[in-house]
């Protein structure tokens, strides 16, 4: 079956406007049952659907013709900008990430790494300013070097170490 690239727009779902001719007032609603949406770049405004049709289906409103090497590099180009947004939005929950001393160490005894946390912070060899927040510290940050010195000592994975966070989050005294 041979296929076609195109552009479209979402479509009024009661009269079938295209989002780039007027608001959906009714809900939004692919052109064509037969659209393969592909990819949406929501960058835009109405969003801009990336998709194939059946060659012999006539284009709807709101549909455009594109080659096949366009569309490959729009989609391409979403999927680079999806991956890059969603590492954006990653490293803004981690700055964001703060726990109390309690429910960090009630985080740690759960999960079983309590005991080597202590025993690590024993060992002189371990840098003071570590030892001197074990001891100290009113609340722990995701993303300070103490949580990366325990990190790296208990070799956690940046997403088993959020997961910590988490659940200390959860945590109520």
């Amino acid at each position: 079956m041979s296929i076609k690239h195109v552009t479209a727009y979402y479509v009024d779902a009661k009269d079938g406007r295209p989002a780039s001719e007027a608001p959906l007032r009714h809900g939004p609603m692919l052109p064509s049952v037969n659209l393969i949406v592909n990819a949406v770049d929501r960058r835009e405004s109405p969003p801009l659907i990336i998709g194939t049709l059946p060659a012999s289906e006539p284009l709807s409103p709101g549909m455009q013709l594109i080659e096949e090497s366009e569309h490959v590099t729009r989609v391409n180009d979403i999927e680079h900008w999806r991956e890059s947004n969603s590492q954006r939005e990653l490293a803004k929950k981690r700055e964001s990430m703060v726990v109390s001393a309690f429910q960090a160490f009630a985080s740690l005894a759960a999960a079983g790494y309590l005991d080597q946390i202590e025993t690590m912070m024993a060992d002189p060899e371990t840098p003071r300013i570590h030892r001197l927040a074990f001891e100290k510290a009113q609340e722990f940050r995701r993303l300070s070097p103490t949580v990366d010195h325990w990190k790296e000592r208990l070799e956690l994975t940046e997403a088993q170490c959020d997961e910590l966070f988490e659940s200390a989050a959860t945590i109520e005294a």
